[in-house]
């Protein structure tokens, strides 16, 4: 009976053995996710080269998005040219009116604000100084471009249609709201008519880069009924980023001979590929790749002319198309037709990064994780999201930009593991309750032949 009694707990020692199913995968590390506007419905954000040097898989499967309750969101890595992962034409960024200032620009206008972890302003107080006489313009303008980290051109402003005006305006920089630059000395916004026709100007060039812009009246005028201030971005900027990792060989012993082998550090989408090389050195080149150390090799560009004859200055040849792009793999082989260098020319890859769109789902604030052996993204159908969103919010619509804030290890290398193998805890308790079924049998069979029998007298 005890061994009967002890084989019932074999079931519950099982079920505390096993993991539990709700513990969430492990990343290595996490970037906080910084909107441009908190009502996109879905944002872009463009992959680092510190996501692509963390994440694990070729696939990128273990980059993912989680909200404020570490649950994850629709979420999708993009190539840059699908038509969901272009870059928005602008975005809405905050502003506020300022107090009056005198038409001469000689009054102090002083102002404080409550931030967030980003930069945004949350609240603004002002203060100008001295009291502003009669006939003194009208408020000037503050726009917060804290949140919006590349790529803008202008500010695009609107107002209220109705009476015709010329403004102009001084515009300046700060990065903390206390120390000011000139941007422009004077930039004017009209909006005039004339025998039916009308001519508006509503932008104002600025170069990027700026966090903080105050647009100061330099004329008396009424005010402007502005209804909404965005920031114009260069969507030829996105287009154009290339980004590239430069990695250095070594020489090893390969069949046919000697080569150049370079290990990667991250899953960066390659395109394209190049040679820099400081020693004097004349090759046609023929470049391989291959994933992992047991893999065969996969030709990817060549053969192609590099060479370095002498001199100061570095050569580079011209960018070669790899074959079968983007790709990924670990490790990547460079062999020549000729007598190898004795120094390794420095093999540089090159990419445009991907863009991960995701829904606001959730609670915010966002985060963007990489890099686990054994977390994998869920499918989601971002584009036909993103249709769907496009459908209630204009034909032109996209989703709006988000950035990576500083990093932050999580689970570091550890999470990087392969799960451990699953055990078939069923058919172990089942032979273990068969084969206890079976000992018990012959047990009491065996109990039975050492009985002594009846003879008969």
């Amino acid at each position: 009976m005890k061994s009967f009694a002890a084989l019932l707990l074999v079931p519950v020692m099982a079920a505390a053995t096993v993991p539990s199913a709700t513990t969430p995968p492990a990343y290595a590390k996490r970037w906080p996710l910084i909107l441009a506007a908190g009502d996109g419905g879905a944002y872009r954000v463009t992959l680092s080269p510190e996501v692509y040097a963390t994440a694990a898989t070729l696939d990128l499967r273990d980059v993912a998005v989680l909200d404020a309750d570490g649950q994850e969101v629709a979420a999708a890595v993009l190539g840059p040219e699908a038509q969901e992962a272009r870059p928005i034409a602008s975005v809405a960024v905050p502003w506020f009116v300022l107090p009056s200032t005198s038409a001469s620009g000689d009054t102090t206008l002083r102002l404080s604000a409550r931030f967030d972890d980003n930069g945004r302003i949350l609240q603004l107080h002002t203060d100008a100084s001295p009291a502003m006489p009669a006939g003194a313009a009208t408020g000037g303008l503050l726009v917060d471009l804290s949140s919006v980290r590349e790529g803008v051109q202008a500010l695009e402003i609107d107002w209220q249609a109705g009476a015709p005006f010329e403004a102009h305006y001084r515009v300046e920089s700060s990065f903390d709201l206390q120390a000011w630059e000139s941007v422009h000395a004077r930039s004017t916004l009209l909006d005039l008519q004339r025998d039916g026709e009308r001519l508006r100007q509503n932008e104002i060039l600025i170069p990027g880069g700026l966090r903080y812009l105050r647009l100061l009246p330099l004329t008396a005028h009424a005010a402007v009924p502005i209804t909404a201030v965005r920031a114009r971005l260069d969507r030829q900027y996105f287009e154009q980023h290339r980004s590239s990792v430069e990695l250095q060989g070594r020489r090893m012993r390969a069949d046919a001979g000697d080569a150049f082998v370079y290990q990667n550090t991250g899953r960066y989408p390659a395109a394209q590929a190049t040679l820099r090389s400081d020693d004097a050195a004349l090759g046609q080149w023929t470049l391989a790749s291959r994933n992992t150390q047991d893999a065969s090799w996969r030709f990817r560009a060549g053969p192609w002319v590099a060479w370095q004859v002498g001199g100061a200055q570095r050569s580079e040849s011209p960018p070669q198309a790899l074959h079968g792009a983007p790709v990924r793999d670990g490790e990547w082989q460079l062999s020549s037709n000729g007598p190898l260098p004795s120094q390794a020319p420095r093999l540089r890859l090159l990419y445009r990064p991907e863009v991960l769109v995701f829904l606001a789902q959730g609670r915010p604030p966002y985060m963007l994780v990489a890099g686990s052996g054994q977390a994998a993204r869920t499918p989601a159908p971002i584009p036909a999201l993103v249709q769907a969103l496009r459908s209630q919010r204009g034909g032109n619509w996209q989703p709006t930009p988000a950035y990576l804030g500083v990093s932050s290890v999580l689970a570091g290398a550890q999470a990087l593991q392969p799960p451990a193998p699953q055990r078939d805890w069923k058919t172990w308790l089942l032979w273990a309750l068969l084969a206890g079924g079976a000992a018990t049998v012959a047990g009491f069979a065996l109990s039975l032949l050492k009985k002594p029998t009846g003879g008969t007298a």
